[in-house]
């Protein structure tokens, strides 16, 4: 008899469950594919301290997420993990705040530096203006320095 590979849903499912099952924990969890991201997302009403300060506690249990599931699937899975909506209101934000910039380009014709910040968060900068005819975007620095520019598109192509 021949035994499925378990999918993406179920291996996240599992992991989450079990990491957070010593603290005793009430929450609802989901995982949903979007432009082909999967987002665990988990709501309750106790399980907000998992975010962490700035997110840093989110952050990691992502990353260890990430992980098992790569090694699980034995393939690069692009995840995201939510806890009570932080992440999407996260990108929400980031997302106003990058055709906020783009705007004060296009006005004044000088670059706009963002705060440093994770790659996840950069990507999402990056992927807002991408079809922006008139500006452009790039990353500096290294990590954990690294930044957006925005800036002008050059006139001349």
């Amino acid at each position: 008899m021949l035994r499925q590979k378990p999918g993406i849903e179920s291996i996240a499912k599992m992991f989450i469950n079990q990491l957070l099952a010593p603290y005793k924990l009430k929450y609802d969890l989901s995982v949903e594919l979007k432009d082909n991201i999967y987002w665990v997302n988990l709501k309750g009403d106790d399980i907000s301290f998992l975010i962490g300060r700035k997110g840093v506690i989110l952050y990691s249990l992502q990353h260890l997420l990430r992980l098992y599931l790569r090694r699980s699937m034995d393939e690069e899975v692009m995840v995201t993990l939510d806890i009570n909506g932080y992440r999407a209101d996260k990108e929400r934000k980031l997302v106003f705040l990058a055709k906020k910039a783009a705007f004060r380009v296009k006005k004044t014709g000088r670059k706009f530096v963002f705060r440093p910040m994770p790659a996840a968060l950069r990507r999402i900068i990056h992927k807002t203006l991408e079809n922006n005819p008139e500006v452009i975007t790039y990353s500096e620095g290294k990590e954990p320095r690294r930044r957006v520019i925005v800036a002008l598109k050059s006139r001349n192509g």
